[in-house]
């Protein structure tokens, strides 16, 4: 294969729906890694909510935090691309939580929840009734909004008013909700994805990106091969360079031999 980087969302696209890496999957992206290929993860979640649902090994890199920051395997450092203020997180949680049924302010490990109590033995989890209890830096944040509210016009409202954070509308393959998320100004998958290439001296165009949901859109037009799951969005079908199998079918597993087979 030309590519040097095989990078991939994880819920909906490496994950299966019960929330695992299949046996198949991960014995592919291991000897990839073993052939010299670098493997990266990129994810909304966090790194301590990454640990007991995929062996972190058998990557080289993991983007968490929808691009907030990257993860080196092997150095186990944390690189940090940016984070919003106290003072961007107050005000925007003062300007929609009305309209929220939930708020999650989110560190580099650990989310905060505000206006739902989780009560999760989850060490990672904690339920806070005022974001003045968040005293480290924030990644992003999170807004599930009220059933029946739009989430583009909050979106519009949010992008208008504060122009030092990125909000994106986000939507998953296996969920017909839409909620807001809340990123640094320029920080996303696709941003931070591109600079671990050029750390790398690895292009857009040598990168393949497997995803499903809308937060893949951006990777996914932009790299060499943007490969949309058979479970993805519509939407994200229709901008990707090929469709694979669906993540119960071990899509990214299949659409890498086929490539190798191909050489």
């Amino acid at each position: 294969m030309k590519y040097k980087i095989i990078a991939m969302d994880f819920d909906g696209t490496l994950l299966t729906d019960d929330k695992k890496v299949s046996s198949k999957t991960e014995k592919v992206l291991r000897e990839l890694k073993k052939e010299g290929y670098y493997i990266v993860g990129a994810t909304a979640r966090t790194l301590d909510g990454l640990r007991d649902v995929v062996p972190i090994d058998m990557f080289n890199y993991i983007i968490i935090n929808n691009g907030v920051s990257i993860y080196n395997i092997d150095e186990n450092t944390d690189e940090w691309m940016g984070y919003l203020t106290q003072q961007e997180a107050q005000s925007i949680t003062e300007k929609v939580e009305k309209y929220a049924t939930q708020i999650d302010i989110i560190s580099g490990n650990k989310y905060y929840i505000y206006k739902q109590k989780k009560n999760s033995d989850l060490p990672f989890i904690i339920d806070i009734d005022s974001i003045e209890e968040v005293n480290e830096k924030i990644a992003r944040m999170n807004i599930f909004l009220e059933p029946g509210e739009d989430a583009k016009k909050h979106y519009e409202w949010i992008t208008n008013n504060f122009s030092n954070v990125n909000c994106f509308i986000m939507q998953d393959s296996k969920d017909e909700r839409q909620w807001l998320i809340i990123n640094p100004q320029n920080i996303n998958k696709q941003h931070t994805l591109a600079h671990l290439g050029d750390t790398l001296d690895i292009s857009m165009e040598e990168m393949i990106f497997f995803g499903d949901g809308l937060n893949d859109l951006e990777v996914i037009e932009s790299v060499g091969m943007g490969v949309a799951m058979g479970n993805a969005l519509p939407e994200v079908k229709e901008n990707a360079k090929a469709v694979t199998t669906s993540n119960e079918e071990d899509g990214i597993a299949e659409f890498v031999l086929k490539l190798k087979k191909k050489r």
